[in-house]
């Protein structure tokens, strides 16, 4: 409300503000009343931030907000170059005059600078090149730190300068927490030795991310430990995504990697996948683990192996997912013949398996293959591997070398690897391929019709 001198001297009486306690004039008939400072040191009207956090961008009639919501509470006006009405016009000197315009109008001929990539105002050269001013005007200028020519734009450091100077900004953040002095050392030469073995880029990039694996060593040793303590707290999967860390430690520390000991750790994990893939307290369950302990017995009498006794793990669950889903039965011998005749190549694996059961449960299980179904389903399968690599339109050597191998075994029921076939004599002709296995002269089509 407005009032004149007489009427406000009447309302507006001076009295204690209730809020700050300094004397101010405030409407009589109002006793909560507050004066205008405290009226106005109150959070953002709109995104709620405190008033010590902010500086007022506009007064509303919903109270004081901050100058980033202040727009929000501006009329619409119509952009001069589109017509689009936004609350965040901006002005724009163009062509000697002043422009309204609307963000996107406004950044219309930005871009990123073909020299420095840095987003600016571009400016379309002769030659076509869409550079910044500074690029434009001044071209190339020493760079203030290595003395290196760079594009002008760059400002105070050229690239690598700049990603150097990031990087190390990085390792110091990082250095501030660990706790352990060796390994805040241990973490700057591991930077440093990042920088030049994958360029200050890349190294910039990925710093922060190998700064959880120097936390969780200063956490739990305060020292470099060594390769075996390694894989039994990360494992070896754990290992495989720290892998620049782990090259350094090899190079510049002298830990050396124990790969018998990660193969191993692999091959567990994959056993306890394969243990976790039945259902829960099921009977198929209990019955793998009890086979898995025979097998465990075994690794440690050095009879099998750890691949050995996952492969044969591995047959076995399948095996008891074929059977039933719910894991509530085991295989009977019409399970075993179904599964044996989907995948006839694991009736070794699966012999063990049934073995067991056969031991545990009475019961007379045998796996069976049907070798003439089986050799009619490789069949089909080698037929559609021809089939896809006669329409293959990059036909090397490569190309050549596993047609061979494919046709020898569809052909002739003879079987030959690409390291075989490269001791043996091949010989293109007219209308196909020789091929001499043993001093036998074996002919093969060089293409077939799809």
């Amino acid at each position: 409300h407005g009032y004149c001198s007489t009427c406000y001297a009447r309302v507006f009486k001076r009295r204690m503000c209730p809020r700050c306690g300094e004397l101010a004039r405030l409407p009589k008939n109002d006793p909560d009343a507050v004066c205008r400072q405290c009226n106005v040191d109150k959070p953002c009207a709109r995104c709620g931030k405190a008033r010590s956090d902010y500086n007022i961008g506009k007064v509303t009639p919903y109270g004081p907000v901050c100058i980033a919501c202040a727009p929000y509470f501006k009329e619409p006006e119509p952009c001069e170059a589109c017509g689009k009405a936004s609350q965040r016009l901006t002005r724009v000197a163009r062509m000697g005059h002043d422009h309204r315009l609307c963000p996107r109008c406004s950044t219309a001929d930005h871009g990123t600078c073909s020299a420095c990539r840095r987003h600016r105002l571009l400016v379309m050269t002769s030659s076509g090149d869409a550079l910044c001013k500074a690029c434009n005007e001044q071209g190339e200028i020493a760079c203030p730190l290595c003395g290196n020519p760079m594009p002008a734009g760059r400002g105070d450091a050229c690239e690598p300068c700049y990603w150097t100077r990031t990087c190390r900004k990085r390792i110091i953040i990082g250095q501030a927490g660990i706790t352990t002095k060796a390994l805040r050392e241990a973490f700057g030469e591991f930077g440093e030795w990042l920088i030049r073995t994958t360029g200050p880029h890349k190294a910039a990039l990925k710093i922060n991310h190998f700064f959880s694996f120097f936390l969780e060593i200063d956490q739990a040793w305060s020292r470099i430990p060594s390769y075996s303590e390694l894989l039994h707290h990360f494992g070896a999967e754990g290992l495989r995504r720290v892998r620049l860390p782990m090259r350094w430690l090899h190079e510049e520390q002298g830990v050396e990697p124990d790969h018998q000991a990660k193969k191993i750790d692999s091959e567990k994990r994959r056993i306890k996948a394969c243990l976790r893939s039945m259902p829960s307290a099921s009977l198929s369950e209990k019955a793998l683990h009890a086979y898995w302990q025979q097998l465990e017995t075994r690794i440690e009498a050095g009879k099998t192996s750890h691949t050995s006794a996952r492969l044969a793990l591995r047959a076995a669950a399948a095996l008891l997912l074929a059977t039933d889903r719910e894991g509530q039965r085991l295989p009977q011998q019409g399970d075993v013949d179904n599964y044996l005749q989907a995948v006839p190549g694991q009736a070794a694996s699966v012999t063990g398996f049934t073995n067991f059961l056969n031991r545990q449960h009475a019961t007379t299980l045998a796996p069976r293959v049907d070798v003439k179904r089986a050799r009619k389903r490789r069949k089909e399968t080698l037929a559609r591997t021809l089939m896809t690599m006669a329409r293959c339109a990059d036909q090397g050597e490569a190309w050549r070398e596993a047609w061979i191998v494919a046709a020898m075994e569809y052909f002739h029921d003879t079987k030959l690897t690409q390291k075989m076939l490269r001791q043996q004599t091949v010989e293109r002709t007219t209308d196909g391929i020789q091929v001499v296995v043993g001093g036998v002269t074996y002919w093969l089509p060089l293409d077939i019709e799809c």
